[in-house]
């Protein structure tokens, strides 16, 4: 805004002066004024909405109109002021006269029109009121309407209602009519003299069953339509009990049928009349005749229209007739001699392989019993034998959306799966992984009883006989699986595994499937909607009751040769996962092999070249060994078998990382475990070094201990490789448990223990160099000469064992091994100078020329070369290679040698500008660090004290921190000495008894 009026002062200078215009002048106030109370009303409104409340006033006071200022900056002198003035005030008077004529024509025009406003209110009123008014006279008239409509139709409603009801009692009866016919002609049917017509009661059993289901609202209430039901109700027993004596003369003969049919007979309740009895038993007599193929095909269908629950009663009788031989001849009830006592024979040595052909045995190591683990071919054999004789008997007979063979076959394994299951355990409920349904029923009918023990199959801990047994059982569910496919057109499920018997009896899926294609309604089932009706007046009289039933109540629907055919569950696992639960054996066996394996690994050095690294050619051979053993496996199982091996893969590789880890030098202890004299905590004191203890590796050993940590990095690798593939072959619910996490960070483990061995073990190879270093009189050193003999002994232990170690072991663990290597060399030497008495001038810059040689040396270890060892006194240069270390490791070195420079410095600098020296290059060293100094450069006790007190320390601290020193390094130095000759002694003392040794010998 103060923008806008700036634009519009700007804009009138351009023209003309403002002081010579008077008009322009006042048109330059009123628009700073309105644009002013436009920002002031904007301001206001914002307020109340947002947080700018805070800076309204001061906008606004920013903005307000200042008449003194506005004249002076426009009149600079009074004089033109006071010749302006009377036209400035004429101006103003015009302008606001104009404003009160404006104002006053604005207030005439406004009061002239209230009065009409006021009228038009009262006529819009009125117009409201007329509306409404108008509304509720329609609305008085609509319900008037509405009773007389009702009163005209009243007499229509009691004619509709009446044709309606009249129209239903038609239909009633009709159908009434219609099934007391369908029942006589069933009856006909069912009850021929010469056989059963089964085609015409399979459509006249959907038919009553139809009509029966208009009627069920006067089963209670009407006596006739419940004897009616009862009646039919008969008719659909005689037929199921026709049909199932039909299919057991069919298949076994008159004599075994009738003994078959007594003996369920017997079961059964007798408040049946003698006249059913009668009338039942003449129309079985008419069956024991066998009935062709195609009589018992109708009869199939008649079951399928009896319904579902029906058709699997019969088809679960069929199945129990027909594997009744089975059980008889090989459940463990009727055949004790598999178990131990005087049959008992030495088991043979378990091994893997399977015979896959039927071999000659040797009578005493077989078990001739059929219902042995054993002889588990023979039961297979004679299931494909039945099932021959099955196709011989009915042929065509069974519809194929039945899956007959199919759920044949499944009573027939679960039935294996429980006569296994007593050869495990020897229980009655088979170790609890009972099958439901007619597999139960069958286990159930055995010999005599016998106790628990004598069922234990004598071969069920014999790996040989366990793995024979389930690869015959694997192998002939699938051969059946194929078969079914092949010959049968069975459709499998393949979205689910084998199902457990368990839980067959909540989930009927592999049950028949229900017939699509035809009528199957149960008792007291109605299909059909209520709403479809008849849609065609009956002309016939009753001659053709089905073709009525299924044209007025139902649509046209498929034969049953078209049904569908269902998926079921896979036959796998039904009976093999009895084996599941007792395949410790196996695991055992597998287990004792890879500890073999393992045992040989402890003395087995032998080296492996093949790979991208050399690796212990144990670990090639465990690995080679499980990876067989998982193959084996998931050809048997890839359940909890598969589970219970991945456990002992994961016992077995921890302990072979415990056999890697002792393939190490021992650590040493005592005297022997120090380096230039100084012990672990002094050699790591002041550095974060992990080396805990000190090993001494031999000549060439070396090599093997690289050769490990190859070994454990490629077991590693394979691990998690392994870890894939079981979680890939392993059924689906023991994926989530499968990690082998823990193995890797043992072989882990193993390989950092590894890196410090290396390092500790070449540390201690440079022992006798530390000796010679700490051995020189530093203090009496005149004369600076080229690196001592110490460092060209270091030279010679470091480059070839530094050389053997690169060519072994992989680029980041050699990485790893140089790292703490010159972090555990560079405290070593360190700890050595400052065990020093005194140091001179000579001395200080002699060790300044050792320090840059060594230091050049670490530098260039990570990209060492070959060099000639029959040279190792030629200077660093000519022995390295002209790679560059990287950067990392070359900051870390530089750093570690700094600070011993500045220490060799410092011992070096005059004492008078040894202070000021010190704070400058030891930034962060502390009191300890200067008393070091000073104690090293042979500066008296005062004169530490003294200095130590100009550094900040209180002068009686001083004094003590520099007698504690003095008498903590004469201690130490006296320790260091005896330790040393007590390992003389003892030296000696080995050597004289090695020698009696000998003289012993000889």
């Amino acid at each position: 805004m103060t923008t806008q009026a700036s634009q519009s002062v700007k804009t009138n200078k351009t023209s003309a002066p403002l002081s010579q215009d008077p008009e322009a002048l006042v048109d330059t106030i009123d628009s700073f004024c309105k644009s002013l109370g436009t920002s002031t009303c904007g301001t206001h409104n914002d307020a109340s909405s947002s947080s700018t409340t805070t800076t309204a006033p001061s906008s606004s006071a920013s903005l307000t109109f200042d008449p003194v200022a506005f004249l002076n900056h426009h009149y600079k002198t009074e004089s033109s002021l006071l010749t302006a003035l009377p036209t400035l005030r004429s101006t103003l008077n015009q302008r606001i006269s104009s404003l009160d004529t404006s104002l006053s024509s604005t207030i005439q025009k406004q009061s002239s029109l209230s009065s009409q406003t006021l009228l038009d209110v009262t006529h819009a009123k009125e117009s409201i009121l007329s509306l409404h008014s108008r509304i509720r006279t329609v609305q008085l008239k609509a319900q008037q309407s509405s009773q007389t409509v009702q009163e005209i139709t009243k007499e229509m409603k009691k004619l509709d209602y009446a044709k309606k009801h009249l129209s239903q009692t038609i239909t009633a009866l009709k159908r009434l009519h219609m099934l007391l016919h369908a029942v006589k002609q069933l009856k006909r049917a069912v009850r021929r003299s010469d056989l059963p017509d089964y085609q015409s009661a399979a459509n006249l059993v959907g038919a009553v069953q139809l009509l029966l289901g208009h009627f069920r609202g006067y089963r209670e209430s009407v006596d006739q339509i419940r004897e009616l039901q009862e009646d039919v109700e008969k008719m659909r027993m005689e037929l199921k009990e026709g049909i199932v004596l039909a299919f057991r003369v069919a298949a076994f003969g008159s004599a075994k049928a009738l003994e078959m049919t007594a003996g369920k007979d017997s079961h059964n309740n007798s408040n049946n009349n003698s006249n059913n009895n009668n009338s039942n038993n003449n129309n079985n007599n008419k069956l024991l005749i066998p009935l062709p193929p195609s009589c018992l095909r109708d009869a199939c269908h008649v079951m399928d229209a009896l319904g579902i629950k029906i058709q699997k009663e019969f088809l679960d009788l069929f199945c129990n007739d027909h594997l009744e031989p089975y059980v008889q001849l090989f459940h463990p009830k009727n055949n004790t001699s598999a178990a131990g006592g005087a049959q008992m024979t030495s088991p043979a040595k378990p091994s893997f392989k399977i015979i896959l052909e039927e071999e000659k045995e040797d009578v005493a190591s077989s078990n001739p019993n059929p219902a042995s683990l054993d002889q588990m071919e023979r039961r297979y054999a004679w299931y494909r034998r039945m099932l021959r004789e099955l196709d011989e008997a009915f042929p065509n007979v069974f519809p194929k959306h039945w899956n007959m063979e199919y759920h044949m076959t499944c009573a027939f394994l679960k039935t294996s799966k429980q006569h296994i299951l007593l050869l495990f355990s020897g229980n009655r409920d088979g170790g609890g992984g009972g099958g439901g349904g007619s597999s139960s029923s069958l286990s159930e009918k055995g010999g005599g009883m016998t106790s628990s023990s004598s069922l234990r199959d004598r071969d069920c801990k014999n790996v040989t006989v366990l793995l024979k047994a389930l690869q015959k059982t694997i192998l002939f569910e699938k051969e059946m699986t194929a078969w079914l496919q092949r010959e049968c057109g069975t459709r499998f499920d393949t979205t689910q595994g084998g199902k457990d018997d368990k839980d067959e009896n909540k989930d009927r899926k592999g049950e028949i499937p229900r017939n699509r294609g035809t009528s199957q309604i149960n008792h007291g089932e109605v299909p059909l909607n209520d709403h479809t009706e008849m849609k065609k007046t009956w002309k016939q009289s009753g001659t053709n009751v089905v073709e009525n039933v299924m044209e007025s109540e139902s649509e046209p629907q498929p034969s049953m040769e078209h049904a569908t055919v269902l998926p079921v569950p896979p036959l796998m696992g039904i009976a093999s996962s009895a084996f599941e639960n007792y395949m410790g054996p196996y695991i055992v066996l597998e287990e004792r092999n890879m500890e073999d394996q393992l045992k040989e690994a402890s003395s087995d050095s032998t080296v492996d070249t093949r790979g991208e690294l050399p690796v212990l050619i144990s670990s090639t051979n465990l690995f080679l060994y499980i990876k067989n053993s998982i193959t084996r496996c998931t050809t048997l199982t890839k359940g909890k078998t598969l589970f219970s091996l991945y456990r002992a893969f994961q016992r077995i590789l921890k302990k072979y990382a415990k056999v890697l880890s002792s393939k190490y030098p021992s650590a040493l202890s005592g005297p022997a475990a120090a380096i230039g004299g100084l012990g672990i905590s002094g050699l790591t004191a002041g550095s974060s070094s992990g080396i805990k203890d000190i090993y001494r590796i031999p000549k060439g050993d070396e090599t093997l201990i690289c050769h490990v940590i190859d070994t454990c990095e490629y077991c590693t690798e394979t691990v998690e490789a392994l870890q894939d593939l079981i979680i890939d072959k392993i059924d689906d619910k023991y994926k989530s448990e499968i990690d082998m996490s823990p193995q890797e960070e043992a072989f882990h483990d193993v390989t950092a223990k590894g890196i410090r061995v290396l390092v500790s073990g070449l540390v201690h190879r440079t022992d006798q160099a530390f000796k010679g270093m700490y051995n020189i009189n530093w203090s009496a050193l005149d004369v600076v000469g080229e690196e001592s003999a110490y460092v060209r002994a270091m030279h010679t232990e470091v480059q070839p064992f530094v050389l053997e170690v690169k060519s072994i072991l992989p680029s980041s663990y050699f990485r790893n091994f140089c790292d703490q290597f010159a972090m555990f060399f560079t405290n070593a030497f360190y700890n050595t100078i400052t065990r020093q008495k005194r140091i001179s001038e000579s001395g200080t810059q002699q060790l300044l020329l050792d320090v840059y040689n060594l230091k050049t040396l670490l530098l260039r270890l990570p990209v060492l070369d070959k060099i000639d060892a029959s040279s190792p006194g030629k200077s660093s240069k000519a022995q390295v290679g002209s790679s560059i270390a990287p950067a990392v490791y070359t900051k870390m070195v530089t750093k570690q040698f700094q600070h011993i420079e500045i220490l060799l410095k410092l011992v070096g600098t005059p004492s008078n500008l040894l202070l000021d020296v010190f704070k400058a290059q030891w930034q962060d060293g502390t009191a300890a660090d200067l008393q070091t100094v000073m104690t090293l450069k042979g500066m008296k006790r005062n004169d530490q004290a003294a200095m130590l007190e100009k550094f900040g320390v209180d002068p009686i601290v001083a004094m003590k921190s520099t007698a504690n020193i003095n008498d903590n390094l004469q201690s130490l130095q006296d320790r260091s000495s005896d330790v040393a000759a007590k390992v003389n002694n003892d030296l000696i003392q080995m050597r004289e008894k090695v020698e009696r040794f000998r003289g012993a010998f000889r």
